[in-house]
Formats: structure tokens, C-alpha cells, sequence
């Protein structure tokens, strides 16, 4: 019998996922939360390509990790042989993912790294978002969707590294980079270069790709492609109806609104 939500207080509903995670939620969120609550799973296409990807043993990186709804999966089926290291720089929310780390046990596998991650290190604004709390960005202005308003933002202050800052303390690297950072990525991928430009070592990384983000902050999409393309790596996105990865061209991720992409270099 499947156990309902339960709201626990301090705007915080307690439910159990489609993965059999225990999670928290925040109730006031009209983003995520509702799919949780609801159907115990959120965007189910890029929960079945991680199952596909995630082998265990591996060390990932995941820049935007919300509350953890794909922190969970990413420590599951790493096991205790590999390692999750989880940025989010919502405080409210990496409190809430640090709990939910806690609560199923992953404690050994999995951290939430409080810091934003972007080109260079030191104090950036990070712009939340109260009722959309899949919406908060690095970059100023950036209207995600029409219903996510410029009062609904607040601004902070946060600290900020780098991938290339991080791999100083963990030469081994990464196996894996999962990047949810709306209109940040291409900032990302700028300040984790001795990663994503080592030909030499195999990689998969998932990214949401919106050619108007990239814009939106400051970057050009297509030069961006042609860049990671240069670094080695083949594109291929995610399939929301066949929930499967497929190949893709520079070309058609530019003609989409947004897509899902899976960058891979073997």
C-alpha cells in the first residue's frame, strides 16, 4: 500500500517516491513539488537516462541540484564504491536536499555543496524564485517561463568555485557532470576547462540546452556546441516521449526551444 504524503510542518511535505526515496518537498512550490506529491516522480525521461548512464563506482558532479530529486537516483546507483558531489546555492533548498541525503542513508556517497558554481570563483547574485523553485538563476532577468514574474525573484548573495578550482582536490576528476543551471551552463563549461577539454578522458555530461538562455546570458549557443564539439564530444538528447537517448546534430539543438542533451566522449 502506498504511503500518502504527509505534511510535516514548516512548509515541508514528506513523501516517498516512485524510486522509493523518502524526500521532502517544499509545499509552496508550483514547480516540482506537485509531481512529487502527486505521481512520485518528476520529468520521467531524465530519470530513465540516468538509470541508462549511471554504472556503479562512478564520481559524479551535479551543478543544480534542487531539493535532490536526481541526487537520490545519482547515489543509488553510484552505490558506496562511487561518490555524488551536489552543488546548490538556494540555501533553503540545500538544506532540504542535505536532508533528504540524510534520510535515506547516502550520507556516505552523496554532499550538498552550498556554493554556485560558474567561470571563476568569489560572491556572485543568485536570483530565487519563491513559488517556482526550479527557477532560481545566475543570470539577471533570464524569464524562464511567462508565469515566473520579476516579483517573484529575490536576490542573494552567494559564493561561487569552479570545476577546474574543485579538481585541485580531486585530481581523479569526474565521470559523470549533470548541469541544471538555468543560463548558467555555458559559464560552467568555461571555468571547468581542464575537465571538459581532456581529450584524453572518457566522459558523459547531461545538460539542459536552451539556445535563448545561452543568449540570455551573454553566450553564443552555436559557438558553444562548436567548442564542445572541438573538446570531443558527440551530442545526443533525451527523447521525453520514448524516454530513451537518441543521436542529435548541433543543428537541431538549435532549431528546439529546449532540449535535454547527453554530451558524450569516449
Amino acid at each position: 500500500m502506498k504511503q500518502p504524503p504527509v505534511y510535516v510542518g514548516g512548509n515541508r511535505v514528506l513523501l516517498r517516491t516512485a524510486n522509493r526515496y523518502k524526500m521532502f518537498v517544499d509545499s509552496r512550490d508550483v514547480s516540482i513539488a506537485p509531481h512529487l506529491i502527486l505521481d512520485g516522480v518528476y520529468e520521467e525521461h531524465t530519470d530513465a537516462a540516468i538509470k541508462s548512464l549511471i554504472k556503479p563506482g562512478m564520481k559524479i558532479l551535479e551543478i543544480g541540484a534542487n531539493v535532490g530529486v536526481f541526487t537520490l537516483l545519482l547515489c543509488h546507483r553510484t552505490g558506496s564504491r562511487g561518490s555524488v558531489l551536489a552543488f546548490e546555492c538556494d540555501p533553503a533548498l540545500a538544506q532540504i536536499a542535505r536532508d533528504n541525503i540524510e534520510v535515506n542513508g547516502f550520507t556516505h556517497i552523496g554532499s550538498i555543496d552550498e556554493r554556485a558554481v560558474s567561470d571563476c570563483p568569489g560572491t556572485l547574485s543568485f536570483y530565487t524564485a519563491e513559488r517556482h523553485r526550479g527557477g532560481g538563476t545566475l543570470v539577471e532577468g533570464l524569464q524562464q517561463i511567462p508565469q515566473l514574474r520579476s516579483g517573484e525573484r529575490r536576490q542573494i548573495e552567494v559564493q561561487a568555485t569552479t570545476i577546474d578550482a574543485m579538481l585541485n582536490d580531486r585530481p581523479e576528476g569526474f565521470d559523470f557532470v549533470k548541469i541544471d543551471a538555468e543560463g548558467a551552463e555555458s559559464a560552467i563549461i568555461q571555468g571547468g576547462k581542464r575537465l571538459f577539454a581532456n581529450r584524453g578522458k572518457p566522459l558523459f555530461c547531461m545538460m539542459e540546452f536552451a539556445p535563448r538562455f545561452f543568449s540570455g546570458s551573454g553566450a553564443n549557443p552555436l559557438e558553444q556546441l562548436e567548442e564542445l564539439a572541438s573538446f570531443g564530444f558527440r551530442f545526443t538528447r533525451i527523447d521525453e516521449r520514448k524516454r530513451k537517448i537518441v543521436p542529435t546534430t548541433a543543428q537541431e539543438l538549435l532549431a528546439h526551444e529546449f532540449s535535454d542533451i547527453v554530451m558524450v566522449r569516449s
